[in-house]
C-alpha cells in the first residue's frame, strides 16, 4: 500500500480517539517550545550557505537511508514506546534547562553556556519523538540515526566562527606546501591594517590570493565529519570503528579543500576573466565529489540492502 494512502486511512482511524488529539497538543505544545531554536537555525541556514548545504547534503543522505533500509510504515499516528521515550526525554532536558536558568546560581559562565547547549539535544528528540509518532517504529533505526546527527550538526554548527582562522591558516599552509612541491614559489603571510580585519594572503608566482573564510574548508569537512557520523550510527559503529569514520570524515574533507585551492591557484592566471565562475565550478565538483568518496569509502547504501532480522 503506498505511504500516503496507509497514512491516511491512518489519521481517518485515529481521529476519533482522544488520546490522538492530547497527543496531537503534547507535540504543539514542543513546537511552540522549540520556535525560537527553529528561528534561529533558520537564519543560520539563511546567512551561512556552508550550514544550508551541510543540511541539504544530510537531508540527501537522509532518503537515501530511507530509499535502500527497507522502511516500513508500522501503527502510524500512535505514541509507541520509542516516540514515547524521546518525547519524555525532549520534554525532561527542556525542564532541566528551565530550572537551571531560573531557579540555579551559576557562578561558572562556561557551565552557563554549557547548560544553554541542552536545549539542542532537546530539540533533536523532540523531532525524532515527532517523526516516531508519525510514521511508527519501523523508520526506528533512520529516526535515531538522522536525530544523532542533526545533533552534531547544531552543536558544531555553534564553532563555525571560532575555528575559522585556525582552519583557514592550515587550508592556507596545506596548499601552501602542495603547490611548492609541484615547483611554484609560494609566500604566506598575514597582512593587516589600522582599522581593517587582517587577511590571510597566500602569493603564488608573484599572484597574490586572498584565503578568505570562504576557504576554511569548513564547510566540506563539517559535511563529511556529518556523512561519516551518520554511516557509523546507522551501521551501529563499536567506539573504535566510529572514531575510524570520523577520522576519515575529517582527514578527506582537509584533502579536497587543499585540492580546491590548489587547482583554483593554479587555473587562474589562465582563466582570470571568468575567475568567479571558474571558483564555483571548481568548488562545486571537489566538494559533491568528495561526499560521494565519503559515503563509498564508508559503506554508504547504494543499493537495496537485506533486511535486519
Amino acid at each position: 500500500m503506498p505511504i500516503r494512502k496507509q497514512l491516511g486511512e491512518s489519521f481517518i482511524e485515529k481521529r476519533r480517539s482522544p488520546d490522538f488529539w492530547f497527543n496531537c497538543f503534547l507535540y504543539l505544545c514542543l513546537g511552540l517550545a522549540f520556535w525560537p531554536i527553529t528561528m534561529w537555525f533558520a537564519q543560520s541556514a539563511h546567512e551561512q550557505s556552508r550550514i544550508l548545504h551541510a543540511l541539504i547534503v544530510l537531508l540527501v543522505a537522509s532518503v537515501l537511508l530511507v530509499r535502500f533500509g527497507h522502511i516500513e510504515i508500522i501503527k502510524p499516528f500512535s505514541l509507541n514506546k520509542s516516540a514515547r521515550k524521546f518525547l519524555i526525554t525532549a520534554y525532561g532536558l527542556l525542564a532541566l534547562g528551565f530550572l537551571a536558568r531560573n531557579f540555579v546560581k551559576l557562578e561558572s559562565d562556561a557551565l552557563t553556556h554549557l547548560l544553554s547547549l541542552i536545549s539542542i539535544p532537546a530539540y533533536c528528540c523532540g523531532l525524532a519523538s515527532a517523526v516516531l509518532f508519525a510514521f511508527g517504529e519501523g523508520t526506528k533505526r533512520v529516526t535515531h540515526t538522522v536525530a544523532g546527527t542533526l545533533c552534531a550538526f547544531l552543536l558544531l554548527s555553534l564553532f563555525m566562527a571560532p575555528l575559522d582562522w585556525p582552519l583557514r591558516t592550515l587550508a592556507g599552509q596545506w596548499s601552501g606546501s602542495v603547490l611548492a612541491t609541484m615547483g611554484q614559489t609560494v609566500e604566506l603571510f598575514l597582512q593587516g591594517q589600522e582599522g581593517v580585519p587582517p587577511q590571510l594572503i597566500l602569493v603564488v608566482n608573484s599572484h597574490p590570493f586572498h584565503v578568505a573564510s570562504e576557504c576554511n574548508g569548513f564547510g566540506v569537512i563539517l559535511t563529511s565529519l556529518l556523512i561519516a557520523l551518520l554511516l557509523a550510527i546507522y551501521r551501529r559503529l563499536g567506539v573504535f570503528d566510529l572514531l575510524l569514520n570520523l577520522l576519515a570524515g575529517v582527514v578527506l574533507g582537509f584533502v579536497f579543500n587543499t585540492l580546491r585551492i590548489v587547482i583554483i591557484v593554479l587555473l587562474a592566471p589562465s582563466l582570470m576573466e571568468h575567475y568567479l565562475l571558474m571558483h564555483e565550478i571548481v568548488g562545486t565538483i571537489t566538494y559533491w565529489g568528495c561526499l560521494a568518496l565519503v559515503w563509498v569509502l564508508l559503506n554508504g547504501p547504494v543499493n537495496d540492502e537485506p533486511k535486519a532480522a
